[in-house]
């Protein structure tokens, strides 16, 4: 995958179009993020299935680091409330790491993704790192 295939899989993302963005994993890919994982294509769909009907997500390409066994993309995560969202509910479907977002609320987070690719040149592991800027 290069940074034009990226751009692509943003697309897919912002769009909702999971079955495009699917194109882009492994069969068996995992996705760690917030203290759970989420393995495999189907476990993937459930996962933003449930999380965008909740909170929109719009992904902001800042810049793209090419390396050995995959890359890393620098992006803003535009979190947007959507309907109502307990705690409760996130801990007990298994996401406890995850805070959720007031609806009406746009909470931008800057995040450094590491995705490592199999041989194919599909992605088989992805995990994410908050950017938390100094006070100014």
């Amino acid at each position: 995958m290069n940074e034009t295939d990226y751009h692509r899989y943003v697309e897919a993302f912002n769009a909702r179009d999971y079955g495009t963005l699917e194109t882009f994993f492994a069969d068996d890919f995992v996705l760690e993020n917030a203290g759970f994982a989420v393995s495999g294509k189907p476990a993937f769909r459930d996962f933003y299935r449930f999380f965008h009907e909740f909170c929109r997500e719009e992904v902001e390409f800042r810049e793209f680091f090419p390396g050995r066994q995959g890359f890393v993309a620098n992006v803003v995560i535009h979190f947007t409330g959507l309907k109502e969202l307990s705690q409760d509910e996130l801990d007990r479907r298994g996401y406890s790491g995850m805070t959720p977002v007031p609806v009406g609320v746009t909470v931008p987070v800057e995040f450094y993704i590491h995705y490592l690719l199999n041989d194919a040149g599909l992605i088989r592991y992805i995990k994410g790192a908050v950017w938390v800027a100094e006070p100014d």
